[in-house]
């Protein structure tokens, strides 16, 4: 399971199209595991929860040349690759990486555009999420 942040201003394109770009290449993914869809922290309204979707991982490519505007105009250069997601999913009930993971959340509380959730982590999300929102990681 992957976190991947974005912005406020990229997360409607993120989500509509089921994609996100990265400077570096996220490595050791695997076709159709989770990712946590976080708007960064800076970028909610008061109240707001940072996680609001998931998705699957699809796949991951270097990037064409123009693609990057196509998706979030302004950006061309900026990113190296695209990653392609599939299976997107609106929470009923955002949350907040800290109210899965405790203290735990801290370790993503640095500026990273993504990053891999390491097991127990990942154990305790799921089971999380399948508290809060039954049937929402079949």
């Amino acid at each position: 399971m992957f976190l991947f942040k974005t912005s406020g201003g990229t997360i409607g394109s993120v989500v509509a199209n089921q994609k996100h770009a990265f400077a570096n290449k996220p490595r050791e993914w695997d076709h159709g595991e989770w990712v946590l869809v976080s708007k960064n922290r800076a970028d909610c309204r008061p109240g707001e929860r940072q996680i609001q979707y998931l998705m699957r991982l699809e796949s991951i490519r270097p990037l064409q040349p123009g693609e990057s505007n196509r998706y979030w105009p302004g950006t061309e250069g900026r990113w190296e690759y695209l990653v392609s997601c599939f299976d997107t999913r609106r929470l009923r009930r955002p949350f907040n990486l800290s109210e899965a993971l405790g203290l735990g959340a801290r370790d993503f509380d640095g500026v990273m555009t993504f990053k891999r959730l390491s097991p127990g982590d990942e154990r305790r999300v799921i089971a999380f999420l399948n508290d809060r929102e039954p049937g929402t990681l079949e």
